[in-house]
């Protein structure tokens, strides 16, 4: 690593993440390591042993040294890799590399926060100030996130707000593949998963098919996403209760997708009907890349995503009927 740092030098930056899922926590700092590289800085980026994050960066080319658990009797192997990384600046994406990071002093230090906790429970004033003592800023996915910070933090510790990139290589409009949609297709992308809310949709895609006019195309609905909390058959057995049939209103499709731009492209509006969560939202960023409008739940992050009336709406705190 020293022989490689002996070129001639670059502003560093240092990502420590210490998710242990592929969560949009992962995605997000993934997302910032190659985006601060395109903008000229040399990116450094460690994960846990054995987590996907670390597979991940790897495959990206990333280099980093990594950590078992990043706890403080890791913390001799820190001071090793902060003393041969040499970082300028040093992002933090989770609480245990934030603990360590107190030990690295005359470098800048910011602190991501977008975890559903951030969201949904109140910030205590002194330990969430305690905690953060040490960082120079604090970065936010969402607006909402960053006024909720700035309001315990105080001006003098500024919070900004920054969204999730996504590649705009992988995912892009192709008209090729929404010419192929024989019907106006609605998809909701995402694990089967209880708070992604794909059962509750069924009873607005209901209501959807009533009023829709018979002059035109039925509307197709396709959900698309592997078992996670949910099985098949939770979501088979959701739909037949609205009376809704597989395969003449609706589809399931349970595989990875390897062309996620032609899925995307292929359809004329996406649902994210999310009972929770979503403070980092990768499908609605995707959907909106491949030239997609949304429809959105509204909760977390969503409603931020609609930028203008062209890019969808938001549901939040309609009935079922003006759902619909």
């Amino acid at each position: 690593m020293k022989s490689e740092l002996s070129r001639e030098r670059q502003r560093i930056v240092w990502h420590l993440c210490s998710n242990r899922w592929n969560s949009a926590i992962t995605e997000y700092a993934l997302s910032c390591a190659q985006a601060m590289a395109l903008r000229g800085w040399r990116s450094f980026y460690s994960a846990r042993l054995a987590s996907p994050g670390l597979a991940r960066a790897q495959a990206l080319g990333l280099e980093g040294t990594h950590f078992k658990n990043f706890g403080v009797a890791e913390l001799p192997r820190f001071w090793r890799a902060a003393g041969d990384i040499k970082p300028d600046l040093i992002i933090l994406y989770g609480g245990p590399e934030t603990f360590l990071a107190r030990f690295i002093g005359g470098v800048p230090r910011i602190r991501f926060r977008g975890q559903d906790s951030d969201a949904q429970k109140d910030l205590a004033p002194f330990r969430t100030q305690w905690g953060m003592s040490h960082c120079s800023a604090i970065l936010t996915p969402a607006a909402f996130l960053q006024k909720r910070f700035q309001a315990v933090l105080g001006a003098k510790k500024p919070v900004h707000a920054v969204t999730l990139g996504i590649s705009r290589e992988r995912f892009a409009f192709d008209a090729q593949a929404l010419s192929q949609a024989l019907r106006p297709t609605l998809r909701i992308l995402g694990r089967l998963d209880p708070v992604k809310g794909q059962r509750e949709f069924f009873s607005v895609y209901r209501r959807l098919l009533a009023l829709w006019p018979s002059i035109f195309p039925a509307p197709w609905l396709e959900i698309v996403g592997l078992p996670a909390n949910l099985q098949a058959d939770d979501i088979r057995a959701a739909a037949a209760a609205e009376g809704l049939v597989e395969g003449r209103d609706w589809g399931l499709l349970v595989e990875r997708v390897a062309d996620m731009r032609g899925l995307l492209s292929a359809t004329h509006l996406g649902i994210i009907p999310s009972l929770g969560s979503e403070i980092i939202c990768r499908v609605a960023e995707e959907f909106l890349l491949a030239g997609c409008p949304i429809a959105v739940s509204g909760v977390g992050s969503l409603a931020e995503c609609i930028f203008s009336e062209d890019a969808g709406f938001s549901w939040k705190g309609l009935g079922t009927e003006q759902q619909a």
